[in-house]
This record gives C-alpha cells, structure tokens and sequence, in this order.
C-alpha cells in the first residue's frame, strides 16, 4: 500500500494543480481547517475515501464520504457532508398466531420463543431477537451519518499584510444534543509568508473544542485539542500544494493538484500508515 501511495503522490507532484480541499470538505488542509475561504460564489462537490478506523476506532473498517461547500459571501463558507456507515440492516418482522395457535411469520415460518424461524421440515430460516421481532440482514453500507459546518470570517475586510487571517466555525453544535462524533467549536488562524522564486508558506494553528451530549459527556469525539499545519505552494506551479497537519489523531501528509481547472484530486497518508484519497468538482460563479 505504501508504494501505491508513493507512486500516487509523485503523479500528482508531476500535475499543476490548485488551492488543497480538506478531505472533510471545507476549506483547509488535507486533515485539518485553515482561516482561507474560497472566493465568493464558489461551489464545491467532492468524495473521499477513508482508511480503516481513520475517523475513530468505532469505524474500523474502509468508509467514504461525499460533500457538497458553498460559499455565499466572501465570509460565509457552508458544507453539508455524508460519511458512509458500515452496519446491518434491520427490521421489524410481522408475526401472528394461526388458526393452530402457532406464532408464525408471513410466509408462514414458525417463530419459536428463542427467536428462531423454522420453516416446516424444521429447518432454520432466519434469527429475531426475541421480543423484539427484529431480523438483521448482512454488513453494509446501510447507514449514512449527516454532518454540516458553518465557517465565519469575521475580519475577511482587513486586507493588511501584518493581520492573519481568522475562521469561526461550528459543525454539527445541535445534532443529536451534541451526540454527533464531529459535534465542536473551533478557531484557527492563518498567516501567508511568500518566498521570492520558492513559493507561498500557509502557516495555521487553531483549538477544537468539543460539544458534549446530552449527558455533557465529550469524548469518543473526532474534532478535540490542538490542531495545526503547513501549506507550500511552490512558485515553479503555483497551484500545486503540499501539507503537512497535526491534530489529536497523528501528523497527515498530503498533496493536491488540479486538472482542467476544476478537478481537484488529493491524496494524503496519516503516520505513514494510513493511506487515502479524493477528488472534488469546483467552480465559482463570477457575479
């Protein structure tokens, strides 16, 4: 897997490309947000393929997740996204006694007290859980979990060289009473240092703090503590950029690049081994 990455990244590093989209959608690094926003009028689609137990130990499996950011005014950055749940589908089945006072399904299994459907040879059908009726079928991909951020740019009018750039953002505060795992706050700020002949330097830092639920209990959360990463844009292909990010759950490396204008692809590694991928359609309306 690592070669694959390897050989994937100096693809990439070998394509012009444009600003990075954080793999959760909205704008930043590949693991972590950063102050930019996207200009006014942009719209972004996009998909993301997750590693194994990449979001927390209670995905330990091989997941996505697509998204949809717009950005409405030059301040406000919005994304809704669907992370992909792995779980077996349910429901409930009907049962009724017949005529011989046997408990029965609707195709006529006979349902016994330990949850057991026989058919008439004895044979079992399916498994309920008892009392409930419930049958589970096969592990899939049968659930989606819906997740939003609102980003603020409260000083996007301070064009002056000395002040950072600062976001306000909120994802997913009232889900659930707070029981979403991205449920948090969070600030970061960033700062641009431009090298003649070598390129642009995005340095950003910022706090995640998490939103407790309805028992006020914040852990298990993906979005917690201090967070933090570089981005280079080399001047030699001044779309093109490579980052590094750090949060609570390891250092991320990453690349992404453009092709024809508006197609986004990235690939990123978390302490070399986890290993992933996406790509995202963008385009600004010029008003």
């Amino acid at each position: 897997m690592k070669k694959i990455f390897i050989a994937f990244f100096t693809f990439l590093s070998m394509t012009v490309g444009v600003q990075a989209q954080i793999l959760f959608g909205t704008s930043g690094l590949v693991n972590v947000p950063t102050a930019d926003m996207k200009p006014e009028g942009t719209f972004v689609g996009g998909a993301t393929l997750l590693p194994k137990s990449y979001l927390d130990a209670g995905h330990p499996y091989v997941g996505g997740m697509y998204y949809i950011t717009l950005t409405p005014l030059p301040f406000v950055e919005l994304t809704f996204r669907e992370t992909l749940i792995k779980s077996r589908s349910k429901w409930r089945v009907p049962v009724y006694f017949d005529d011989n006072g046997n408990l029965v399904d609707g195709d006529g299994n006979f349902v016994q007290e330990n949850g057991n459907v026989l058919d008439a040879d004895g044979n079992l059908v399916y498994k309920l859980t008892p009392g409930d009726n419930v049958r589970y079928g096969d592990l899939g991909f049968n659930g989606q979990d819906r997740s939003y951020t609102i980003r603020i740019a409260p000083l996007w009018w301070v064009k002056a060289d000395w002040c950072p750039k600062l976001v306000l953002a909120a994802t997913d505060p009232w889900s659930d009473n707070g029981g979403s795992h991205y449920s948090s706050y969070y600030g970061v700020l960033t700062k641009h240092f431009t090298l003649k002949k070598i390129g642009d330097f995005g340095v950003s830092a910022g706090y995640y703090k998490p939103v407790g639920d309805r028992f006020g209990e914040a852990e298990g959360k993906s979005f917690k503590g201090f967070f933090g990463g570089i981005g280079y844009t080399p001047a030699f292909w001044d779309k093109m950029m490579l980052s590094v990010d750090y949060d609570k759950k390891g250092v991320t490396l990453g690349t992404n690049v453009c092709l024809f204008n508006h197609w986004n692809i990235y690939g990123y590694g978390r302490d070399l081994k986890k290993f992933g991928f996406g790509m995202s359609y963008q385009y600004t309306i010029d008003f």
